[in-house]
């Protein structure tokens, strides 16, 4: 056999039912081989994208996303989409390759100095023979580092006798780390057990370590209320002391109690400067935090008592430790203020429309069509000045059905990461939040949602500008149209391009999702006219 032919039947062997693509003479061959073999091949439009999707798959499958790319410009045109993989801590296989081996060809490129500096392993197929333990190789690092590995298949290798092989080998999950003993735990819960007022913080780690449960249990041990980070959120959702996102977007009632905590546990949380509100959400407080990562211990905000620890072990420890200790209810009275705050409470209470004639104020528009979307979906977020609506009002069922394209801090990665999860196979509906600058950046990438009759339903959040800039430019004296941009009807350019699409200009418009989505046979772009002088954030 050839080595394209080995290559396509080992991702098929390695459980890899998709790639996402885009085809050049580097894999121009194993492509079509693993599409004939059983496999999907998703053609993209921008190398940029199969990455994004590949990594929006990853994200919502739970298994390896695949991307593929030919040689030279195609590898740098994914490089932030493979660097936001990298900021993610996803697991996405990039399989690339070198030109043939001639000094003046144009695609020459250093694909090994270049993944590294984008914060991605490195692998390579050595020969024709080694191929599959090359790529079980490459898979095993993906699946234990948690982080993209680029796979550089030489196109000299590709049409070469493949021989005899190694035996496929499916890669090993890492175990969860250890609990930590008694003694690491001391200095933590000496600042938890003497805290009058403790707040209890989880992050994305506490969500995919399961701890949900045991910090539940130490909230209630020790009377404290609950919150999450933004890629948390909703894991606390229905308990009387979860007051929801902590940080910039926290609402009225949770910024009160936030402010009267005297000690904050953060378990499996990033505390970046949004969580942190720049240090000013932690300042004069108390801080344990507990995470798996010990390189992220006052990175951003300063920390009493780090905890290197998987979130959800070490909250069991700390609530054995507790019961030995005879603490099963402590600080009533700060328990019942915060259930009392939040009884009968709504972060909608907070919301003063600025609605225009022409125009929705977001998170009125987020509110709407959170009623009017199925309870059980999919949100994949952009980012931008949007977020403000999104995030804290367009709720999911379980936070792990909820993603943000914005490790890195780039817009326009959104649409194709919603794509990816469109086609994870988790049955929901997936709702792509994407600002409109971040849309038009990648607009062409949403006729691969077309192609694919994909169920996406794509809210454009439409200021008609970067929303960000228009206000900062204000701010600084200059006239905020530099940022503005009179788009095309983007309605109009979906319906061209053979989606179904919605201009809404009053939050009202929105319940007509709920009639359109029953018949999709495609995707559904949803144009929500913003105001772009309304500015929502906290800078």
């Amino acid at each position: 056999m050839k080595v394209f032919h080995v290559l396509a039947d080992t991702l098929t062997a390695h459980g890899v039912d998709t790639v996402f693509g885009l085809m050049g003479n580097a894999n121009l061959l194993y492509l079509p081989a693993f599409a004939e073999a059983g496999g999907r091949f998703v053609p993209v439009v921008h190398e940029a994208g199969a990455v994004a999707m590949a990594d929006g798959y990853a994200r919502m499958s739970g298994r390896v996303g695949v991307a593929s790319v030919t040689h030279g410009p195609a590898f740098t045109n994914t490089l932030t989409a493979l660097v936001e993989g990298v900021r993610s801590r996803s697991r996405v296989l990039l399989i690339t390759g070198d030109p043939p081996p001639v000094p003046t060809h144009f695609h020459q490129f250093d694909i090994s100095a270049v993944t590294t500096a984008a914060g991605a392993a490195y692998e390579r197929v050595q020969g024709p023979s080694s191929l599959v333990a090359d790529l079980n190789r490459a898979m095993q690092r993906v699946v234990a580092e948690q982080r993209p590995v680029v796979l550089n298949l030489p196109i000299a290798l590709v049409e070469a006798e493949a021989g005899e092989q190694a035996p496929v080998a499916l890669p090993v999950a890492p175990a969860p780390s250890a609990a930590p003993g008694e003694e690491t735990l001391d200095a933590a819960l000496g600042l938890l057990g003497s805290a009058k007022r403790p707040l209890i913080l989880a992050g994305r780690g506490a969500v995919l370590a399961g701890a949900r449960d045991a910090l539940v249990e130490l909230a209630d041990r020790t009377g404290a209320a609950l919150a999450t980070t933004v890629l948390g959120k909703e894991l606390f959702a229905g308990h009387p002391r979860d007051i929801g996102i902590f940080g910039s977007l926290a609402h009225g009632a949770a910024d009160t109690v936030i402010a009267e905590a005297d000690c904050v546990a953060a378990f499996g949380a990033g505390l970046n400067m949004w969580t942190a509100l720049n240090g000013d959400l932690f300042r004069g407080k108390k801080v344990v935090h507990v995470d798996t990562d010990p390189a992220r211990f006052g990175s951003c905000t300063p920390v009493d008592a780090p905890v290197a620890g998987d979130a959800r072990r070490t909250a069991e420890t700390m609530n054995t430790l507790l019961e030995r200790a005879g603490v099963t209810a402590a600080n009533p009275a700060w328990s019942r203020r915060v259930a009392g705050r939040l009884a009968g409470y709504s972060p909608e209470d907070d919301v003063e429309d600025h609605s225009g004639p022409d125009t929705v104020d977001i998170r009125t528009a987020m509110i709407r069509l959170d009623r009017v979307l199925p309870a059980e979906r999919t949100v994949v977020s952009d980012i931008g000045r949007f977020d403000v609506g999104v995030w804290p009002h367009l709720r999911v069922a379980d936070p792990s059905h909820f993603t943000v394209m914005g490790g890195f801090g780039s817009i326009g990665l959104g649409l194709a990461g919603a794509i990816g999860a469109a086609m994870s196979g988790t049955g929901r509906p997936v709702v792509a939040a994407v600002g409109d600058g971040g849309f038009m950046m990648h607009l062409s990438e949403f006729t691969t949602a077309v192609r694919q009759r994909l169920k996406l339903v794509v809210v454009v959040l439409d200021d008609g500008a970067y929303g960000a800039e228009h206000y900062k430019l204000r701010r600084h004296g200059y006239d905020p149209a530099y940022s503005a941009f009179a788009w095309p009807d983007l309605a109009g350019l979906a319906t061209a391009m053979g989606a179904r699409a919605l201009t809404v200009r009053k939050a009202a418009e929105l319940d007509a999702v709920g009639d359109l989505l029953p018949d999709l046979d495609g995707p559904l772009l949803i144009d929500v006219r913003l105001d772009p002088d309304v500015n929502l954030v906290r800078y």
